[in-house]
């Protein structure tokens, strides 16, 4: 991209998100631009490490784990100075459920019943797995996001739920 491009993006190639699946299966990569959003609201570098994998949580382990295990917000980045001149290549495995599962927290968990469970959506309202994939990818990049309420995040709402997009 152009340097007017990157000073308009703010070097944002992907802003911030979480994946549509369950788990996101990616390769360390020696080329940086992986950042994943910290709970303390900063954006931090995924750190390189020979032959690992990295894996992100989505959308739907939130769902079904009652908000217990949040999804990673993560977003891709233009590498540093160093380097920008080699290439940034990826091999990624996203694991989803079957079309037909209905995104709802798995109230029978006994960690569930414990520390209490908080759902996205009533319980009735909630969309099976092929009506959230179909919606978060179909209107990526195509609707117009609003502004939230929190700082330098937009937001849509895909089958009746807030779904964020970072800065």
């Amino acid at each position: 991209r152009s340097k007017e491009e990157e000073e308009k993006s703010k070097n944002v190639w992907l802003k911030g998100h979480t994946d549509v699946g369950s788990i996101t299966i990616l390769w360390s990569q020696p080329v940086g631009g992986l950042q994943i959003l910290a709970p303390d609201s900063r954006w931090k570098w995924v750190r390189h490490i020979d032959n690992a994998l990295v894996i992100n949580t989505g959308d739907v382990i939130n769902f079904i784990s009652g908000g217990y295990y949040k999804p990673t917000i993560h977003r891709v980045v233009q590498p540093p100075e160093d380097q920008r001149n080699y290439n940034r290549l990826g091999a990624f495995y996203f694991t989803m459920p079957d079309d037909d599962v209905r995104l709802l927290p798995f109230v029978e968990s006994p960690v569930l019943q414990r520390v209490g469970i908080e759902r996205q959506c009533p319980d009735e309202d909630s969309p099976l797995f092929e009506a959230w994939r179909k919606g978060r990818t179909t209107s990526y990049g195509r609707t117009d996001l609003q502004k939230g309420k929190e700082h330098n995040v937009e937001e849509q709402v895909v089958e009746g739920i807030v779904v964020k997009h970072y800065g």
